[in-house]
């Protein structure tokens, strides 16, 4: 995802501040309102608004460290994912945006369009793919919704290869992230024998192989 692991340097400060563990999207606007920032030295998260951002590049800018909030919202990345039919779509892993607006988003199993977005609370993210929505989420009744899903019920997927040996050299694809949202590897980054068992660690090596190439 763009400018995750990015680092964060505050011009007052005159230092590097932390790193950008993750984007922040409000559902209720369907909208990228800013990034989850780690400080490099506690370890502390911070949400950081889009407006008090200055620049991006190789490093993000900001005035000062006193922009950061403490961060204490719910953790959107580990939402279970439902239609209102009942079907499963697994736990959401990326997202795609335009404009900072949600255009999609990507599950361990499927991936679909934010628009058929109808409810979400802490845990659970519901979609309808139905042009006619219940009565208890009237804010979608007059969208037009396009279905786009791998399947409802994927084919089994092929045997994972586990040995170190066969991911040498290969290159991420996206970035993948941890049990709790801790970067395992950065898109465009060689996988190494580190970064293997730090996937084997957060029992990701199923996702590492689908990522890799």
């Amino acid at each position: 995802m763009e400018n995750i692991s990015k680092q964060v340097v505050s011009i007052e400060d005159k230092k590097v501040i932390g790193y950008v563990l993750k984007p922040w999207i409000d559902f209720s606007i369907l909208k990228k309102t800013g990034y989850i920032v780690v400080d490099e030295e506690s370890e502390q998260e911070y949400f950081l608004k889009l407006e008090n951002i200055i620049s991006f590049g190789e490093v993000i800018l900001i005035e000062s460290s006193n922009v950061l909030e403490i961060y204490d919202f719910q953790d959107e990345f580990r939402k279970k994912v439902y239609s209102l039919s009942g079907d499963y779509f697994g736990i959401i892993e990326n997202y795609n945006f335009q404009n900072n607006f949600l255009r999609k988003i990507i599950t361990n199993k499927a991936e679909f369009y934010a628009k058929n977005i109808v409810n979400f609370g802490n845990d659970i993210l519901f979609l309808s793919f139905k042009r006619k929505r219940r009565k208890s989420f009237p804010r979608f009744e007059s969208e037009d919704f396009k279905v786009e899903v791998m399947n409802k019920k994927p084919d089994l997927p092929p045997v994972v290869n586990l040995s170190f040996g066969y991911y040498l050299g290969k290159v991420a694809t996206r970035t993948l992230l941890g049990i709790n949202n801790e970067l395992i590897v950065k898109e465009g980054t060689s996988i190494t024998k580190q970064i293997f068992d730090r996937a084997k660690k957060h029992n990701k090596i199923n996702e590492l192989y689908f990522i890799c190439k």
